[in-house]
Protein backbone atom coordinates (compact mmCIF):
# COMPACT_ATOMS: atom_id res chain seq x y z
CA UNK A 1 0.00 0.00 0.00
CA UNK A 2 1.37 3.59 -0.79
CA UNK A 3 -0.10 7.02 -1.55
CA UNK A 4 -1.38 8.08 -4.75
CA UNK A 5 0.09 10.79 -6.41
CA UNK A 6 -2.87 13.59 -4.70
CA UNK A 7 -1.79 12.59 -1.75
CA UNK A 8 1.38 13.05 -2.19
CA UNK A 9 0.25 16.26 -4.08
CA UNK A 10 -1.01 17.24 -0.44
CA UNK A 11 1.84 16.67 1.44
CA UNK A 12 4.24 18.49 -0.68
CA UNK A 13 1.82 21.31 -1.24
CA UNK A 14 1.60 22.04 2.69
CA UNK A 15 5.36 20.50 3.90
CA UNK A 16 6.25 22.92 6.41
CA UNK A 17 3.20 23.81 7.64
CA UNK A 18 2.47 21.50 10.64
CA UNK A 19 -1.74 22.04 11.04
CA UNK A 20 -2.20 21.37 7.38
CA UNK A 21 -0.35 18.35 7.63
CA UNK A 22 -2.46 17.37 10.08
CA UNK A 23 -5.11 18.21 8.44
CA UNK A 24 -4.81 16.08 5.21
CA UNK A 25 -3.96 13.03 7.15
CA UNK A 26 -6.73 12.79 9.72
CA UNK A 27 -9.07 13.45 6.97
CA UNK A 28 -7.30 10.60 4.82
CA UNK A 29 -7.24 8.02 7.23
CA UNK A 30 -9.90 8.42 10.28
CA UNK A 31 -13.63 7.35 8.91
CA UNK A 32 -17.40 8.49 10.45
CA UNK A 33 -18.79 8.29 13.39
CA UNK A 34 -22.48 6.72 13.55
CA UNK A 35 -23.43 9.49 15.49
CA UNK A 36 -22.46 12.52 13.85
CA UNK A 37 -26.51 12.65 13.27
CA UNK A 38 -26.64 14.15 16.71
CA UNK A 39 -25.17 16.88 15.64
CA UNK A 40 -28.84 17.47 14.21
CA UNK A 41 -30.65 19.52 17.09
CA UNK A 42 -34.31 20.53 17.03
CA UNK A 43 -35.20 23.83 17.01
CA UNK A 44 -37.94 26.15 18.43
CA UNK A 45 -39.92 28.45 16.06
CA UNK A 46 -38.29 31.51 17.10
CA UNK A 47 -35.27 30.38 18.76
CA UNK A 48 -31.62 30.68 18.44
CA UNK A 49 -29.00 27.72 17.80
CA UNK A 50 -27.09 29.56 21.11
CA UNK A 51 -30.93 29.07 22.61
CA UNK A 52 -31.09 25.52 21.64
CA UNK A 53 -27.94 24.12 22.94
CA UNK A 54 -28.67 25.60 26.14
CA UNK A 55 -32.28 24.06 26.32
CA UNK A 56 -31.08 20.62 25.12
CA UNK A 57 -27.96 21.07 26.96
CA UNK A 58 -25.33 20.49 24.96
CA UNK A 59 -21.66 20.00 25.74
CA UNK A 60 -20.66 21.29 22.40
CA UNK A 61 -21.17 25.05 21.20
CA UNK A 62 -22.72 25.38 17.64
CA UNK A 63 -20.71 28.20 17.06
CA UNK A 64 -17.84 26.32 17.07
CA UNK A 65 -19.20 24.57 13.61
CA UNK A 66 -20.30 28.13 12.08
CA UNK A 67 -17.13 29.43 12.80
CA UNK A 68 -15.58 26.39 10.47
CA UNK A 69 -17.52 26.95 7.39
CA UNK A 70 -20.78 25.08 8.28
CA UNK A 71 -24.54 26.48 7.86
CA UNK A 72 -27.13 25.42 10.11
CA UNK A 73 -30.57 25.32 7.86
CA UNK A 74 -34.08 24.99 9.65
CA UNK A 75 -36.71 22.82 8.60
CA UNK A 76 -37.91 25.50 5.84
CA UNK A 77 -34.48 25.32 4.34
CA UNK A 78 -33.84 29.19 5.33
CA UNK A 79 -30.02 29.71 6.97
CA UNK A 80 -30.62 29.84 10.96
CA UNK A 81 -29.33 33.18 12.45
CA UNK A 82 -30.57 35.01 15.46
CA UNK A 83 -33.31 34.09 16.02
CA UNK A 84 -34.06 31.21 13.86
CA UNK A 85 -36.88 31.34 11.49
CA UNK A 86 -38.67 28.29 11.98
CA UNK A 87 -38.64 25.44 14.23
CA UNK A 88 -37.75 21.56 13.25
CA UNK A 89 -34.67 19.60 12.96
CA UNK A 90 -31.35 21.47 12.21
CA UNK A 91 -29.73 20.69 8.68
CA UNK A 92 -25.74 20.94 8.32
CA UNK A 93 -24.61 22.06 5.20
CA UNK A 94 -21.95 20.67 4.64
CA UNK A 95 -22.90 17.35 6.06
CA UNK A 96 -21.21 16.99 9.81
CA UNK A 97 -19.65 13.86 9.49
CA UNK A 98 -17.79 13.62 12.79
CA UNK A 99 -14.32 11.54 13.50
CA UNK A 100 -15.08 8.49 15.69
CA UNK A 101 -12.42 9.04 18.24
CA UNK A 102 -13.48 7.06 21.54
CA UNK A 103 -13.65 3.23 21.08
CA UNK A 104 -14.25 3.59 24.59
CA UNK A 105 -17.93 4.81 24.54
CA UNK A 106 -20.21 2.82 22.69
CA UNK A 107 -22.45 4.31 19.87
CA UNK A 108 -25.88 3.21 22.13
CA UNK A 109 -24.27 5.01 25.20
CA UNK A 110 -26.49 8.02 26.82
CA UNK A 111 -26.34 10.10 29.58
CA UNK A 112 -22.71 12.24 30.01
CA UNK A 113 -20.70 9.39 28.41
CA UNK A 114 -23.11 10.50 25.32
CA UNK A 115 -22.39 14.18 25.75
CA UNK A 116 -19.09 13.90 25.90
CA UNK A 117 -18.51 11.61 23.12
CA UNK A 118 -20.63 13.32 20.95
CA UNK A 119 -18.93 17.13 22.40
CA UNK A 120 -15.27 15.45 21.27
CA UNK A 121 -16.18 14.57 17.98
CA UNK A 122 -17.95 18.11 17.01
CA UNK A 123 -14.97 20.15 18.46
CA UNK A 124 -12.54 17.78 16.70
CA UNK A 125 -14.33 18.52 13.05
CA UNK A 126 -14.58 21.67 14.00
CA UNK A 127 -10.67 22.46 14.17
CA UNK A 128 -10.01 20.01 11.16
CA UNK A 129 -12.91 21.98 9.16
CA UNK A 130 -11.48 25.72 10.15
CA UNK A 131 -7.77 23.85 9.69
CA UNK A 132 -8.80 22.63 6.02
CA UNK A 133 -11.35 26.01 4.84
CA UNK A 134 -8.22 28.63 5.92
CA UNK A 135 -5.68 26.49 3.55
CA UNK A 136 -7.48 26.16 1.24
CA UNK A 137 -7.28 21.98 1.40
CA UNK A 138 -10.35 19.94 -0.56
CA UNK A 139 -9.79 16.26 0.01
CA UNK A 140 -12.53 13.11 -0.36
CA UNK A 141 -12.89 11.56 2.92
CA UNK A 142 -12.76 8.01 2.80
CA UNK A 143 -15.94 5.63 4.02
CA UNK A 144 -15.62 2.69 6.23
CA UNK A 145 -11.88 1.98 6.13
CA UNK A 146 -10.82 -1.09 8.88
CA UNK A 147 -8.24 -0.43 11.61
CA UNK A 148 -5.75 -2.00 9.65
CA UNK A 149 -6.06 0.08 6.36
CA UNK A 150 -6.26 3.07 8.89
CA UNK A 151 -2.95 1.88 10.30
CA UNK A 152 -1.36 1.53 7.33
CA UNK A 153 -2.45 4.63 5.41
CA UNK A 154 -1.22 6.50 8.33
CA UNK A 155 2.16 4.78 8.04
CA UNK A 156 2.34 5.66 4.35
CA UNK A 157 1.53 9.46 5.26
CA UNK A 158 4.24 9.39 7.51
CA UNK A 159 6.99 7.34 5.86
CA UNK A 160 6.29 10.13 2.77
CA UNK A 161 6.04 13.24 4.70
CA UNK A 162 9.71 12.24 6.39
CA UNK A 163 11.33 11.24 3.40
CA UNK A 164 10.16 14.61 1.91
CA UNK A 165 11.13 16.47 4.96
CA UNK A 166 14.71 15.41 6.07
CA UNK A 167 17.72 15.80 4.19
CA UNK A 168 18.61 14.89 0.55
CA UNK A 169 20.27 11.15 0.68
CA UNK A 170 18.51 10.45 4.02
CA UNK A 171 16.34 7.02 3.48
CA UNK A 172 12.78 6.27 5.28
CA UNK A 173 12.29 2.36 5.34
CA UNK A 174 9.91 0.34 5.87
CA UNK A 175 9.35 -3.40 7.20
CA UNK A 176 13.38 -3.96 7.17
CA UNK A 177 14.62 -7.36 8.55
CA UNK A 178 16.35 -6.78 12.02
CA UNK A 179 18.94 -9.07 10.74
CA UNK A 180 19.61 -6.37 8.07
CA UNK A 181 20.46 -4.28 10.61
CA UNK A 182 24.44 -4.03 12.05
CA UNK A 183 24.85 -5.12 15.34
CA UNK A 184 21.60 -7.20 15.38
CA UNK A 185 23.03 -9.31 12.26
CA UNK A 186 24.04 -12.70 12.56
CA UNK A 187 22.32 -12.46 16.40
CA UNK A 188 20.36 -15.97 16.71
CA UNK A 189 17.86 -14.65 18.98
CA UNK A 190 16.48 -11.74 17.02
CA UNK A 191 14.76 -14.61 14.15
CA UNK A 192 12.42 -13.34 11.76
CA UNK A 193 11.05 -10.04 13.26
CA UNK A 194 10.97 -6.68 11.21
CA UNK A 195 11.44 -3.08 11.92
CA UNK A 196 8.26 -0.63 11.31
CA UNK A 197 10.24 2.33 10.24
CA UNK A 198 13.68 3.06 10.02
CA UNK A 199 15.52 6.15 9.90
CA UNK A 200 19.19 6.49 7.58
CA UNK A 201 21.23 9.41 7.14
CA UNK A 202 23.26 9.77 3.99
CA UNK A 203 26.18 8.42 5.84
CA UNK A 204 23.88 5.06 5.88
CA UNK A 205 23.86 5.87 10.01
CA UNK A 206 21.15 4.40 11.35
CA UNK A 207 19.04 7.06 13.49
CA UNK A 208 16.39 6.20 14.70
CA UNK A 209 13.21 3.27 14.78
CA UNK A 210 10.55 4.31 14.81
CA UNK A 211 6.75 2.80 15.07
CA UNK A 212 3.79 3.99 13.43
CA UNK A 213 0.58 3.21 15.76
CA UNK A 214 -2.89 5.14 14.32
CA UNK A 215 -3.93 4.23 17.61
CA UNK A 216 -2.49 2.94 20.79
CA UNK A 217 -3.49 -0.10 23.21
CA UNK A 218 -1.93 -2.03 26.27
CA UNK A 219 -1.39 -4.51 24.45
CA UNK A 220 2.08 -3.18 22.48
CA UNK A 221 3.22 -6.92 21.66
CA UNK A 222 4.33 -6.46 18.21
CA UNK A 223 6.22 -3.54 19.41
CA UNK A 224 8.21 -5.23 22.42
CA UNK A 225 9.24 -7.98 19.94
CA UNK A 226 11.45 -5.29 18.34
CA UNK A 227 12.40 -3.13 20.66
CA UNK A 228 14.13 -6.43 22.67
CA UNK A 229 16.52 -7.16 20.27
CA UNK A 230 17.16 -3.49 19.29
CA UNK A 231 17.92 -2.34 22.82
CA UNK A 232 19.80 -4.82 23.78
CA UNK A 233 22.32 -4.85 20.63
CA UNK A 234 21.74 -1.27 19.58
CA UNK A 235 21.54 0.72 22.70
CA UNK A 236 22.40 3.61 20.75
CA UNK A 237 19.70 4.02 18.25
CA UNK A 238 16.37 5.57 19.75
CA UNK A 239 13.06 4.32 19.26
CA UNK A 240 10.50 6.68 18.62
CA UNK A 241 6.95 6.54 18.50
CA UNK A 242 4.05 8.52 16.33
CA UNK A 243 0.52 7.95 17.22
CA UNK A 244 -3.25 9.21 16.01
CA UNK A 245 -4.65 8.03 19.59
CA UNK A 246 -7.10 10.69 21.40
CA UNK A 247 -8.60 8.41 24.89
CA UNK A 248 -4.99 7.49 25.61
CA UNK A 249 -3.02 10.30 24.59
CA UNK A 250 -1.91 11.57 27.87
CA UNK A 251 -0.69 8.17 28.48
CA UNK A 252 1.27 7.59 25.85
CA UNK A 253 2.57 10.73 26.48
CA UNK A 254 3.70 9.52 30.12
CA UNK A 255 4.02 5.75 29.63
CA UNK A 256 4.89 4.62 26.54
CA UNK A 257 7.97 2.40 26.18
CA UNK A 258 9.43 4.23 23.34
CA UNK A 259 11.97 7.30 24.03
CA UNK A 260 10.15 9.60 23.07
CA UNK A 261 6.36 9.51 21.13
CA UNK A 262 4.88 12.19 18.20
CA UNK A 263 1.22 12.87 17.71
CA UNK A 264 -0.29 13.74 14.89
CA UNK A 265 -2.70 16.69 15.91
CA UNK A 266 -1.73 17.33 19.77
CA UNK A 267 -3.26 20.72 19.89
CA UNK A 268 -6.55 19.00 18.70
CA UNK A 269 -6.03 16.02 20.99
CA UNK A 270 -5.60 18.87 23.94
CA UNK A 271 -8.67 20.70 22.81
CA UNK A 272 -10.77 16.98 23.14
CA UNK A 273 -9.59 16.31 26.18
CA UNK A 274 -10.84 19.71 27.35
CA UNK A 275 -14.30 19.22 26.55
CA UNK A 276 -14.50 15.64 27.63
CA UNK A 277 -13.48 17.26 30.75
CA UNK A 278 -16.09 19.59 30.56
CA UNK A 279 -18.63 19.12 33.98
CA UNK A 280 -22.30 17.68 33.52
CA UNK A 281 -24.48 20.88 32.65
CA UNK A 282 -21.79 23.27 32.23
CA UNK A 283 -22.03 25.64 29.38
CA UNK A 284 -19.18 25.55 26.57
CA UNK A 285 -20.41 28.15 25.37
CA UNK A 286 -19.13 30.18 28.22
CA UNK A 287 -16.34 28.54 28.05
CA UNK A 288 -15.28 28.34 24.34
CA UNK A 289 -17.64 31.15 22.87
CA UNK A 290 -16.01 30.11 19.26
CA UNK A 291 -13.81 27.94 17.96
CA UNK A 292 -10.28 30.69 18.34
CA UNK A 293 -10.90 30.35 21.77
CA UNK A 294 -11.13 25.92 21.84
CA UNK A 295 -8.20 26.06 19.19
CA UNK A 296 -6.34 28.39 21.69
CA UNK A 297 -6.67 26.36 25.47
CA UNK A 298 -6.14 22.89 23.02
CA UNK A 299 -3.04 24.07 22.10
CA UNK A 300 -1.62 25.19 25.98
CA UNK A 301 -3.57 21.83 27.05
CA UNK A 302 -1.08 19.84 24.88
CA UNK A 303 1.83 21.39 26.19
CA UNK A 304 0.88 20.95 29.10
CA UNK A 305 0.97 17.00 28.67
CA UNK A 306 4.08 17.32 26.61
CA UNK A 307 2.74 16.58 23.62
CA UNK A 308 4.83 17.08 20.38
CA UNK A 309 3.68 17.10 16.62
CA UNK A 310 5.24 15.63 13.52
CA UNK A 311 6.99 18.90 13.38
CA UNK A 312 8.84 18.04 16.18
CA UNK A 313 9.74 14.63 15.23
CA UNK A 314 11.06 16.12 11.82
CA UNK A 315 12.99 18.73 14.04
CA UNK A 316 14.70 15.63 16.35
CA UNK A 317 16.12 13.59 13.43
CA UNK A 318 17.33 16.78 12.07
CA UNK A 319 19.29 17.16 15.43
CA UNK A 320 19.96 13.63 15.28
CA UNK A 321 22.29 14.03 12.52
CA UNK A 322 23.89 16.24 13.80
CA UNK A 323 25.37 14.01 16.26
CA UNK A 324 28.61 12.24 16.25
Amino acid sequence: MSLNPEQEDLIDQHLADAEAISAVILGSCWSDSAIASAADIGLQAGESLADAAERHGLGWNPAWLTDAGFTAYDASGTAVDDPAHGGGQVIWAPQVRTFRLDDGVSDNAGGHRRRRRVSGEIAVLALWAQTMASKGITLDRPLGLTPNTRGARFRDFLIYFLQRSLPQGWKVRHEVPLTHIRGLHMRKDVGRRKSDILVIDEGDRLIAALSSKWSWRSDRGTEAAQMVPLTRYRPDVPYALATAEFPRAARVAQESVEDRTYHLCPGWVGAWTLVNELPAGASPRDRWPGVESLRHDGIARARAMTLSGLDSLVEDLHNSGDIL
